[in-house]
Formats: structure tokens, sequence, C-alpha cells
């Protein structure tokens, strides 16, 4: 789909290696949801997610979950561990 994806896919063919393939839509947002707030989606965000058949669903996920407080809290957190807040 770009260089990148090209260039990873050269090195895994490389080595032998096949890539897999796209999760499925249920997968795809537990991961995103869980990678950028720390917490699982609920079944309406899945059901929500699921049904959406735009293009740009995936996107406007994304851009919810980053404007989303839980997004700040968890990362907020790695930053107060690098400034040492806690000390």
């Amino acid at each position: 789909r770009s260089d990148t994806d090209r260039f990873l896919l050269a090195q895994l063919e490389a080595k032998g290696l096949k890539p897999l393939g796209d999760a499925d839509r249920v997968t795809l947002i537990r991961r995103v949801t869980f990678d950028l707030t720390g917490l699982p989606a609920t079944p309406a965000d899945i059901d929500a997610f699921v049904r959406d058949a735009l293009p740009n669903a995936f996107e406007k996920v994304v851009d919810r979950l980053l404007a989303s407080p839980a997004f700040g809290e968890r990362w907020g957190r790695h930053w107060l561990d690098v400034a040492r807040y806690g000390e």
C-alpha cells in the first residue's frame, strides 16, 4: 500500500515469512481502544464501529479516542514518570 509496507514485505519475504491478513473490525477496534486509552472498548463502541460502513470509520474512531480524556490520562502517566513526579 505504501513504501513502508513494501519495505516491510520485502524484509518478510527475504526471511521466508508471510504477512498475516488484516484484522477483522471487532479485533481492530479492541486493539486501538486498548492501545490509546488503556481501557477495553465498550460493546456500544464495538457495535457502532462494526455497523459503520464508511471508508473513514477507523479514522473517526482514532480521532475520537485521541480527543478523549482517557488518552491523556494514559499517556500523562508516562510523562509524569519521566519527569520523576513520584519522587
